[in-house]
């Protein structure tokens, strides 16, 4: 149901109040984009009210996509025509599309959110090429599919994706110089995308509430048996297969390092999960000698396969380097539940000041939405579980835990609960259920695997490996794209030759030659006091 339809129906039938629901929904939003066109903060609050105005004069037809698809248009076009009779044509073909945003005193920006603490994060969004961060708007603020934001844009859909994904990086460059250089890749995506959000709805909030959201934010850890913490934790079966493919195409045998292995090593070793754990329709795997011809090979493949155009793991290994072979996996899952659920209220999520949205089945709801429910267990109200029917072949399982064993050890404390459970397994008339949205976009690097020579395997060692994820539940079913890549390489001297690395942790001491002790020590352990490659 578009709801923002059923609003303006609601007006069209005499209800002023509807239309004023949606004013005050869209107006920051529209303005804010508004803005970008012209670049002029009064000019954008003008257009954003004759958007308005001619929404109310000329009746929305169904036929022009969802409304909020419509009002977007709307606005687009209203700016080009203000820019057209401003004799300014070309801003809008040259400058708005391809150039980068210039800097303006009355930028939207700062007059939505004025803290200083605030300063360093908006200008970082600011520094965005113009033509990246209305794409990223677009697509990830506003959720408009690829097609749409095309239209929008007047640009192809292959464009949009090429400027979310530049987008992203350019961010990524703009906020280490800023000395966000201590959060993952995810986290300084992350951050720049809660900001956008802030300053478009026109919600203040300190940065202090971003750094929370960044430690809530989802994280890749690479094993089922993996120990979890008290933040979220995710796992997916991409990496483990990529490993499992190392181990038995390139390695022969288990994997071991000089030195001791690390825990992790050991439980990727185990393979706990394979690929003949789900259907070959939804996994691909390649494995090549590393050149560019092997990357577009990959590109093409996963297009023919998935539809998908744009790999960010492909675009972080580096193709031309020679003398070793690249793994690469993908997961694609695509799901519907029976019947979609209902929209229901937004609540708190474990005593959250902030209220989160919700879909689910309440008193108001259809009856037929209770059968794609199974209850697997309820024992109390922090101990419960419940299955979501698919139409696909696939089940959506929730256990309601708050204990940190792995995910391997609970979902076998969740079968055992499943099997020893004699009570009901209907969702009953008058019994609510109410499950949050998700929406993951995170990635991992697992340096503690790079580096270090794999014993009788003639020298070699892995120089990548690499591991995304993204996932959305919603009332309709989800989506979830993960893909991994491990990317090895040949020492190019002897094995048994001593190479003297300072790659790790150590300590630096200066002293004079007919001294017994130092005047200066230095233990370095990370990053912050070396000298980065883009400051050089």
């Amino acid at each position: 149901m578009d709801i923002d339809k059923e609003l303006y129906i609601e007006y069209l039938n005499g209800n002023k109040e509807a239309f004023e629901t949606l004013y005050l929904k869209y107006k920051d939003k529209i303005k804010y984009f508004i803005f970008n066109i012209v670049k002029d903060y009064e000019k954008a609050e003008d257009i954003t009210q004759e958007v308005f105005i001619s929404i109310l004069n000329n009746k929305y037809n169904e036929n022009e996509g969802c409304f909020k698809y419509y009002i977007y248009m709307v606005a687009k076009n209203k700016a080009i025509s203000y820019l057209n009779t401003e004799n300014r044509r070309s801003n809008i073909t040259e400058k708005y599309l391809t150039n980068p945003l210039e800097d303006d005193k009355n930028d939207v920006l700062d007059l939505i959110i004025k803290e200083e603490n605030k300063k360093e994060i908006i200008e970082a969004i600011n520094l965005i090429n113009e033509k990246y961060r209305s794409a990223m708007y677009l697509v990830k603020i506003e959720e408009f599919s690829y097609q749409e934001t095309a239209n929008i844009l007047n640009i192809t859909i292959q464009d949009v994706k090429n400027y979310v994904h530049r987008g992203k990086k350019e961010l990524r460059k703009i906020l280490i110089k800023k000395g966000f250089d201590n959060m993952s890749k995810g986290s300084k995506i992350l951050i720049t995308v809660l900001c956008l959000g802030i300053l478009v709805t026109g919600s203040v909030y300190a940065v202090k509430f971003v750094y929370e959201k960044l430690q809530e934010k989802a994280t890749l850890i690479p094993t089922i048996t993996s120990e979890l913490g008290n933040k979220n934790d995710v796992w997916v079966g991409t990496f483990q297969i990529a490993w499992n493919e190392f181990m038995d195409e390139r390695v022969k045998e288990t994997v071991e390092f000089e030195g001791e292995n690390s825990e992790l090593v050991n439980e990727l070793n185990k393979q706990l999960f394979t690929k003949d754990m789900i259907s070959s329709e939804d996994y691909y795997i390649k494995i090549g000698e590393t050149t560019e011809q092997l990357k577009e090979e990959i590109a093409r493949d996963i297009e023919e396969k998935f539809g998908i155009t744009n790999s960010p793991t492909l675009n972080e290994i580096n193709f031309n380097l020679i003398n070793g072979y690249t793994i690469y996996t993908m997961l694609y899952k695509k799901f519907n539940f029976l019947t979609p659920f209902d929209r229901i209220h937004d609540m708190s999520f474990n005593g959250s000041e902030e209220t989160v949205m919700y879909f689910g089945i309440n008193n108001a709801s259809d009856d037929e939405l209770r059968n794609n429910v199974e209850v697997l267990f309820y024992n109390n109200s922090s101990d419960f579980a419940v299955k979501l029917k698919i139409k696909e072949n696939e089940e959506v399982i929730l256990y309601c835990n708050n204990t940190n064993l792995s995910f391997n050890d609970l979902y076998k404390e969740l079968n055992e609960k499943t099997t020893a459970y004699t009570g009901d397994r209907n969702l009953s008339e008058g019994e609510p259920l109410s499950i949050p949205y998700i929406n993951i976009d995170t990635n991992i690097e697992y340096n503690e695997l790079c580096n270090k020579i794999i014993r009788n395997a003639e020298g070699l060692y892995i120089a990548n490996a690499i591991q995304n994820l993204t996932f959305i539940l919603n009332e309709t079913g989800g989506n979830l794209i993960s893909e991994a890549g491990i990317k090895d390489q040949y020492q190019s001297v002897s094995i048994n030759t001593r190479s003297f690395h300072y790659t790790k942790p150590f300590v630096l001491f200066l002293k004079e030659a007919d001294k017994e002790k130092p005047y200066f020590a230095l233990k370095i352990n990370n990053i912050d006091v070396l000298a980065k490659s883009e400051e050089l």
